[in-house]
């Protein structure tokens, strides 16, 4: 099997790649920093993205902006 054939191979299949990959990940993680270190780690992994996110969409400023707002209405009183 060539690298060309694995590179089409996950280009045609990139959900099964990438949560294969995410899974195996996963185990690895539960099996050496244990059950609550993973979900640490996934935890700030995805806060991380997301705030990623919201700074690739609407800048740094207004990314704190928009997470000061969700905070708010979160924590509103009613």
């Amino acid at each position: 099997m060539k690298f060309s054939d694995i590179m089409a191979w996950i280009a045609n299949n990139k959900g099964k790649f990438w949560l294969a990959l995410g899974g195996l990940v996963t185990a690895i993680l539960m099996l050496t920093v244990g059950f609550f270190g993973t979900l640490l780690i996934l935890l700030l992994t995805g806060l991380g993205g997301g705030y990623g996110y919201l700074i690739d969409k609407f800048g740094f400023s207004d990314a704190n902006k928009a997470i000061a707002e969700f905070v708010r209405r979160l924590f509103k009183r009613r």
